[in-house]
């Protein structure tokens, strides 16, 4: 068996060539790989099998807090077997003090049970993410706003009115009430909430193979659910509906449960799909 390590730096935006496999992204924390082979009967990722589409396309990532080496292991037709190993190094992630109404701190008992139906509704979404196997991230990704200004970053830790909070799991984009928020790679809509009480309204976009991007805060829902999505088309306008201390996009991106971070994905330099 022939072993192969590569520094977390090969990875920074760039593309390797190993055998049959060409990968886009970088180890880290929060980061994203794609790999594109041929021949390709199966990869593991830790022991684990992750899909492969029909054109030999795959994607994995690594949560924003994973830590420690990683191995990833493909098999081709030819019974050949290339592995790969990924050691991860910590991140410095920011810190973000907010003040917001009280009622999303510590929301009222009135609206326990509320909370609760739409976590069921967005757990039972999420529940369909992984069965999509072709993968229709290899469209490529844009970005879901025309002026990217970009006010609150991933992974920060949140202390909202002076209390330690949830981590920021996304990318916060300004916008004003109204402006076009675009889908930023090809996906199917799995969810289209009305009004949640976090979220407002919202929509999660499944691109297959586990990788997710869920769009909060608009003031007005486009897409429909289970409607096929291009990138770039616009799935709804933003607002500053829910959890928000004012008009903008939240937009969060995962894989399968682990959280990436949206900025990996906007210079990767996928391979033509004609």
């Amino acid at each position: 068996m022939k072993t192969i390590f590569i520094s977390v730096i090969l990875f920074f935006f760039t593309t390797i060539t190993a055998q049959e496999i060409q990968f886009y992204g970088e180890a880290k924390q929060g980061g994203i790989i794609i790999g594109v082979g041929k021949n390709i009967t199966s990869v593991q990722l830790n022991g684990v099998n992750i899909q492969i589409d029909k054109s030999g396309a795959f994607v994995f990532g690594f949560d924003r807090n994973s830590k420690g080496i990683s191995k990833l292991k493909v098999r081709f037709k030819n019974k050949k077997i290339e592995t790969f190993e990924y050691t991860l190094e910590p991140r410095e992630y920011e810190e973000q003090r907010l003040t917001i109404a009280k009622k999303y701190v510590s929301p009222p008992k009135r609206e326990s049970k509320r909370i609760k139906r739409e976590n069921q509704l967005m757990k039972a979404a999420r529940a369909k993410v992984g069965k999509l196997k072709n993968a229709l991230y290899m469209s490529g990704f844009v970005y879901p706003v025309d002026s990217v200004d970009i006010r609150s970053v991933f992974g920060s830790q949140r202390i909202l009115n002076g209390k330690r909070a949830n981590i920021h799991n996304g990318l916060d984009f300004s916008a004003e009430v109204g402006d076009s928020i675009r889908a930023i790679s090809d996906g199917i809509v799995r969810i289209a909430g009305d009004n949640f009480y976090y979220n407002g309204n919202f929509i999660l976009l499944d691109h297959g193979q586990g990788l997710t991007s869920v769009y909060l805060h608009m003031s007005k829902i486009i897409a429909k659910e289970n409607q096929k999505i291009k990138k770039g088309e616009v799935i709804g306008l933003a607002g500053s509906t829910g959890r928000a201390t004012g008009p903008h996009l939240h937009l969060g991106v995962q894989w399968y449960k682990k959280r990436i971070d949206p900025m990996s994905l906007f210079n990767l330099v996928l391979p033509s799909k004609e």
